[in-house]
């Protein structure tokens, strides 16, 4: 059991702990607000905001770990991002979304002789959450308030699903001393966000891969899932790789982009040359699918594309980010798409009657894909970070979030050197002398405005 912080505390750390104002900001890890200068073609200006966190925010921490984040560690709201409203002073209201909480890589675990993938949860205890950000102009991004999610009155947990369910990623979940954590029957790993026009809110969850929706105070209504209201094919997602991104559009559909390809059979996931995009209509539960084509070129393959967030611009038009370690380094594009006039490939399949994903480039050659224009690589304005995740129009342009995993980073050594696949769990202990550990990754939550020199409505040549 997890020993009480408070029991450790001699009583003037009590008395000081108990008069922390809750309201309180970080102190930013570089600049609240900085102003970054760029002749890009098509960029009329970029701003970037450190996004501060209220003490209130801050998951409670004190185990294993604790030497390195202290008694606390901060709460990440970046996996996705939706644009609310812009306050009569100026002030932008956005809803960002934290994913399944803080967790890290770690060695495989070996199960009756079986090798399972693991990750390590150091709060299993953490609710799953959407956040409100309010940004100043010119000063800063705070998160105001958050909202946790439920499920018929029960909390959400990032914990996984159980093997045999719908969703089940196959890891194991491990405490951070290496110890098996329970599976959830309510896990879910939320990754985009948008709202509808009665408030509720739309989830892409990525372990499903999940469509849900929620009421405006998080509780869940409905949940689309490969064969229960989603094509059937879509549960060849790779693990950890289901539904990134996600759309509303004026018409009221519902678009959700798988976050890479799929891995039908265990084959296709450097074969495919296309991730699927989704469309639902929430009204009459019909769905179509669309191939969005691949940059094979800048990738060494397929399967290392990831999209990582989808926003409509109208009925046809989206913008998306298309990243992952390319060719000459991590790639962070954002793209115009067109679906207008591409195939519906839900029922479409190779010449050898498999899934697509098995089809060649010859067999594709007839194929109408989404249409896509790049805009512009975040990598050439400065952008830092591994992961932009979330993606939201703005007055004159978008904003864009990343998802900097609750500030943390694993790390192993011992006898087989600083590689995580050489070193396995048997009974809760490492093998070859293996010393694990979560540390702080000095990575802040980062939002950036960017406004263009033209509406992003006209960027797409039509």
């Amino acid at each position: 059991m997890r020993t009480p912080l408070f029991i450790a505390l001699p009583a003037l750390g009590l008395l000081a702990a108990c008069a922390v104002n809750p309201d309180r900001l970080d102190a930013p890890q570089g600049k609240a607000f900085e102003r970054i200068v760029t002749n890009a073609p098509g960029v009329a200006s970029i701003e970037h905001y450190e996004v501060l966190l209220p003490a209130r925010e801050h998951l409670r921490y004190g185990n294993q770990f604790s030497g390195g984040f202290g008694a606390y560690l901060p709460y990440a709201p970046g996996s996705g991002l939706s644009y609310r409203s812009t306050e009569a002073d100026g002030r932008l209201l956005f809803w960002g979304l934290g994913d399944r909480g803080p967790n890290g890589d770690s060695p495989k675990v070996e199960i009756k002789g079986k090798a399972q993938a693991s990750k390590v949860f150091l709060t299993p205890d953490f609710v799953p959450r959407i956040a409100e950000i309010r940004l100043t102009p010119g000063q800063h991004a705070r998160v105001t308030r958050t909202i946790p999610l439920s499920y018929d009155g029960l909390s959400a947990s990032g914990l996984p699903l159980a093997p045999g369910n719908t969703g089940a990623t196959g890891e194991v979940a491990l405490d951070d001393r290496l110890q098996p954590l329970a599976y959830s029957p309510r896990g879910i790993d939320p990754e985009a966000i948008a709202t509808d026009r009665a408030g509720n809110f739309w989830l892409a969850d990525e372990y499903g891969p999940f469509i849900v929706k929620t009421t405006p105070r998080g509780q869940v209504l409905l949940q689309y899932a490969p064969g229960k209201g989603l094509p059937e094919i879509l549960a060849a997602r790779q693990p950890n790789r289901g539904f990134e991104g996600l759309a509303i559009t004026p018409a009221g559909k519902i678009y959700a982009a798988v976050q890479s390809t799929l891995d039908v059979d265990g084959k296709t996931k450097n074969l495919a040359r296309f991730i699927r995009i989704v469309e639902l209509d929430p009204v009459s539960g019909a769905t179509r699918q669309f191939a969005y084509p691949l940059d094979l070129d800048d990738y060494k393959r397929a399967g290392d594309v990831k999209l990582g967030d989808l926003v409509a611009i109208d009925d046809s038009h989206f913008a998306l980010i298309d990243q992952g370690e390319g060719k000459r380094g991590t790639r962070n594009v954002i793209y115009v798409i067109d679906i207008a006039g591409a195939d519906d490939i839900s029922a479409r399949l190779s010449a050898s009657g498999k899934a697509l994903e098995y089809a060649s480039a010859a067999e594709l050659a007839s194929l109408k894909f989404i249409r896509k224009q790049r805009v512009l690589d975040l990598r050439e304005l400065g952008w830092k970070p591994e992961k932009a995740e979330g993606l939201a129009l703005i007055p004159g342009g978008f904003a864009v979030i990343n998802d900097n995993d609750f500030g943390l980073k694993s790390e192993i050594s011992g006898d087989k050197g600083a590689d995580m696949g050489a070193y396995a769990v048997r009974d809760g202990q490492l093998n070859h002398q293996g010393r694990y550990s979560l540390k702080p990754s000095q990575e802040a939550t980062q939002l950036w405005l960017i406004r263009l020199n033209k509406p992003l409505q006209n960027w797409f040549s039509r």
